[in-house]
């Protein structure tokens, strides 16, 4: 009890942190000089084990290699490693980085490691996934609850009819995006008082293995189910691979995007699936900890773009720009 009392009372403070801070867009970014010494730049990712983690580390890349930066990658093999990534921060700090790019795995874990690096005049931009409270120079990310939110209204009015219930399979409860997407989805389905959940939210914690028992599982237990949902695309894979070996008619919708779940939104198993811009994350926020060393005041929270993907717009232009910012070489 106390520790879904802990949980729940870290979402209520990140999302009113959220709400409190004007988030500014990627275009108000101010564009930096390129530095006129040598810069030493760390990436710290949540794993290295995602397509999503390597297009940050590609956009980062493609900025460092633009403004004259050497670009440091580190990430532990699995997302649930804190203690690595903990590790991975202090060692950075220790090292005397310039800067860090961060994807924090936990929100309040990576204070302390954070601290250290602001105390030690080593900016600190965090992506995707911020701290709570936000002691970061900056944090760029999707609106998560807006998202998934977004997403959940989607799948009510377009694949779910006058009743239905559906399912979340989530990749874990101690990151903010593991708190903030299944809370958005959740939100989103209020409007809908005839839209249920089956069952309480379920973690693969980034196994496409787990996820897949996961779903079948939930297609076992529970007849009358019309949608599961996968929070991120390691979430998402499993179910769709569960309903495409089993012919089952549920619905999936997902969070994030690799080849794999594209091949199954162009044979229709996956309904809808929200693209973020991961490689815009690693790019500008390579700019903002240029900004910051400059002396350029910087927003504290910048909204990246998101866009809904569905097999029917599938062919368009928007939709082959957001897809590449995964899968760069990905042509329609």
């Amino acid at each position: 009890m106390s520790k879904q009392m802990s949980l729940a009372a870290l979402l209520t403070a990140l999302l009113s942190m959220a709400l409190a801070q004007s988030a500014a867009t990627v275009q108000q970014i101010p564009v930096p000089r390129k530095p006129s010494k040598p810069y030493t730049f760390e990436l710290i990712t949540k794993s290295n084990a995602s397509p999503y983690w390597l297009a940050v580390k590609e956009g980062a890349d493609a900025a460092a290699a633009k403004f004259g930066v050497k670009l440091q990658f580190e990430a532990p093999a699995s997302g649930t490693d804190l203690a690595a990534q903990i590790a991975m921060v202090n060692n950075a700090v220790t090292a005397g980085v310039t800067a860090i790019i961060l994807a924090a795995q936990n929100p309040q874990a990576l204070l302390n490691p954070v601290r250290s690096a602001l105390a030690a005049h080593i900016p600190v931009i965090t992506v995707d996934s911020g701290l709570s409270p936000n002691i970061a120079d900056s944090f760029l990310a999707t609106s998560n609850v807006g998202a998934a939110a977004d997403l959940a209204r989607y799948a009510a009015t377009h694949l779910m009819g006058k009743s239905g219930q559906y399912a979340i399979i989530d990749f874990n409860h101690t990151s903010s995006t593991g708190i903030a997407r299944p809370k958005g989805f959740e939100l989103g389905m209020k409007s809908f008082s005839y839209i249920t959940r089956d069952g309480p939210v379920l973690y693969s914690n980034n196994s496409i293995s787990k996820s897949i028992a996961l779903a079948n599982n939930l297609l076992t237990e529970y007849p009358h189910l019309k949608l599961i949902y996968g929070a991120n695309d390691r979430a998402a894979l499993g179910p769709a691979e569960a309903v495409a070996r089993s012919g089952s008619k549920v619905e999936v919708v997902g969070f994030d995007a690799d080849l794999g779940e594209i091949k199954y939104v162009k044979s229709g198993v996956i309904k809808a699936s929200i693209l973020q811009s991961p490689y815009d994350m690693g790019y500008y926020a390579v700019l903002e900890a240029l900004d910051v060393l400059q002396g350029t005041k910087v927003p504290k929270r910048i909204d990246t773009p998101y866009f809904l993907l569905t097999p029917s717009n599938l062919s368009t232009n928007a939709a082959t720009k957001a897809i590449q910012q995964y899968a760069p070489s990905y042509k329609p």
